[in-house]
């Protein structure tokens, strides 16, 4: 399976260079990382920053990525039921394909919300939500 490489030529005080990108699948393990250490930090500031702060000014919030995951997880499924070779990626062995399915399918916005929040969304609500002002609705 043949790789892509991107190149970005971009300026500095030292002139024109040349960068280019990890191949796709190390990206896709960056940005993986990049999305648990948002949700961490969105988890450190849960007194400070709200939810609708979040949306008023990004226009996302927490309940956004719980729902992005849930819908990633139902095209990784997809994707792994549709294309064999794509599977191979993710599993060892035909059980573990089915496992993997199996959980991709089953999960749930109160599962993806409670990697998010780090905690179960109802529970968050309880110990950090705070009343929305009328300027922040």
């Amino acid at each position: 399976m043949a790789t892509e490489t991107t190149s970005f030529v971009f300026s500095s005080l030292a002139g024109s260079e040349i960068y280019n990108a990890p191949p796709p699948p190390v990206m896709e393990k960056m940005a993986a990382g990049a999305f648990v250490s948002l949700c961490k930090h969105l988890q450190a500031l849960s007194d400070e920053v709200q939810n609708i702060d979040m949306m008023n000014i990004s226009g996302f919030c927490r309940n956004c990525l719980a729902k992005w995951m849930v819908l990633e997880a139902r095209k990784l499924a997809k994707n792994l039921r549709q294309d064999a070779e794509f599977a191979v990626g993710f599993t060892s062995s035909t059980e573990e394909y089915r496992s993997t399915v199996k959980a991709l399918d089953g999960l749930g916005y109160d599962e993806a919300a409670q990697e998010v929040y780090g905690c179960t969304y109802p529970e968050w609500k309880k110990r950090h939500q705070k009343k929305a002002s009328e300027e922040q609705m």
